[in-house]
């Protein structure tokens, strides 16, 4: 399998839970919340199992693990076969794909800006999912 192919797969993996991660999304957005001290509505990320959370919330709007069970054993077999990083290709994807669940639940129409990151990184990049790509803290918040 080329990476083309292996991202393929992977999108379509991802694809699965467009309609639970959009309707959990809204679910979200139809409750009043503070957004709290840092002002921005954050996702969270779990770097290992690709569970996806709202900061403010902290509700879950895609399982831990539902990604990684759902990937085809076939898949794990041909990526290991080829020495092939999927997990990385998965990282790769799955913000973009979170960045278009977000806006097809209509999230900028709430809050504006959006971000996601990876569990535990305070200081870390968010990908902001608006413009569909990775910023520096003192992007998203320059009086920080």
């Amino acid at each position: 399998m080329t990476e083309a192919d292996f991202r393929n797969a992977l999108r379509a993996v991802l694809h699965q839970f467009d309609g639970a991660v959009e309707a959990a999304i809204r679910r979200e957005l139809a409750e009043p919340f503070d957004l709290g001290r840092s002002n921005r509505l954050q996702f969270e990320v779990c770097p290992h199992v690709y569970g996806i959370h709202l900061v403010q919330t902290e509700e879950s709007i895609l399982e831990d693990s539902a990604v990684e069970d759902a990937l085809p054993a076939s898949l794990e077999a041909a990526a290991e076969q080829t020495d092939f990083d999927l997990h990385d290709l998965l990282g790769k994807e799955l913000f973009p794909w979170l960045a278009d669940r977000w806006q097809a639940a209509g999230g900028p129409s709430r809050f504006s800006p959006a971000y996601a990151h990876y569990h535990g990184g305070l200081y870390e990049p968010r990908y902001h999912l608006e413009v569909y790509r990775w910023c520096q803290v003192d992007e998203v918040w320059p009086d920080g």
